[in-house]
């Protein structure tokens, strides 16, 4: 009976003990969610041309230059059919994967439209899904490999 009670009040300590580290945590702020860090600044300034040029990024894995280029050559190829009622997709999607062919090399693809599925494998550092106004865009690289004879 004395081993109960005295295997109880050691319980009770090392309980006692714990509740106050968990306290002194929580005064000292080592417990609870760690403070947000700002962003880096690319990541910033690329949210900043994006809301500038009314791009909406949905989805991407690139580097934000290639992204920034991707935005501004969009937002020209848009603004260079401004004569016509409804900008052609096709024409749209052929001049952004010709544009970032010669800059990234070979292997690029783009679709463009208002309404679109897609399940694509890409390579890394290739990817990126966004829309202008009521157009989307799914930008995307592939890699390329020589067939040897």
């Amino acid at each position: 009976m004395e081993k109960a009670k005295a295997e109880e009040a050691r319980r009770s300590r090392r309980g006692a003990g714990r509740r106050a580290e968990k306290q002194k945590e929580v005064v000292t702020g080592r417990a609870g969610p760690r403070p947000m860090l700002p962003p880096p600044v690319r990541e910033v300034n690329l949210a900043a041309i994006a809301v500038d040029l009314n791009v909406r990024l949905r989805s991407a894995d690139m580097p934000a230059v290639m992204q920034e280029r991707a935005f501004r050559c969009t937002r020209a190829l848009l603004d260079s059919n401004r004569e016509e009622k409804k900008p052609n997709p096709t024409h749209l999607a052929m001049a952004l994967k010709k544009e970032f062919d010669v800059l990234y090399g070979p292997a690029w693809h783009c679709i463009v439209g208002k309404s679109f599925g897609s399940f694509v494998t890409h390579s890394r550092g290739g990817f990126m899904y966004y829309s202008v106004e009521k157009l989307s865009f799914l930008l995307f690289k592939t890699q390329v490999r020589t067939i040897k004879k």
